[in-house]
């Protein structure tokens, strides 16, 4: 499947999961992901990507141009905070912490949900 980037926007939008519905100790590392590519993706920064089982969308990002970072904090998601989770449910040392692309690093991907996983997931943790 092609997938534009309005469409992978889009997923990205879909793929936030309020943290009571988290199910997996990376659950929350998976939404940091999600608000990171959704970044990338406002920004315009260039990317390719590959669909791996129909149920993973692997994006890899170019580093960023000086105008391209300038926007990266210009669009965020708004994804529940691992505190949030805390407050409710306690600490849990499973919770993962998370911190997204490191937009100056080496490495610049991450991965989405396919639309076909967010549907099995109906409004759920996809992870």
């Amino acid at each position: 499947m092609e997938y534009s980037r309005e469409e992978l926007i889009q997923i990205c939008k879909d793929a936030v999961v309020e943290f009571h519905k988290w199910l997996d100790r990376d659950s929350y590392l998976a939404q940091v992901n999600i608000n990171s590519i959704y970044m990338g993706l406002c920004a315009g920064v260039e990317y390719s990507y590959k669909v791996e089982d129909n149920r993973t969308i692997w994006i890899n990002f170019k580093k960023p141009t000086e105008t391209q970072r300038k926007k990266l904090l210009n669009n965020q998601l708004d994804i529940d905070s691992l505190e949030d989770y805390r407050e409710e449910y306690g600490y849990d040392t499973e919770m993962f912490d998370g911190y997204g692309i490191d937009w100056n690093g080496h490495y610049l991907g991450g991965y989405l949900p396919t639309r076909e996983r967010l549907i099995e997931a109906d409004g759920g943790d996809w992870y």
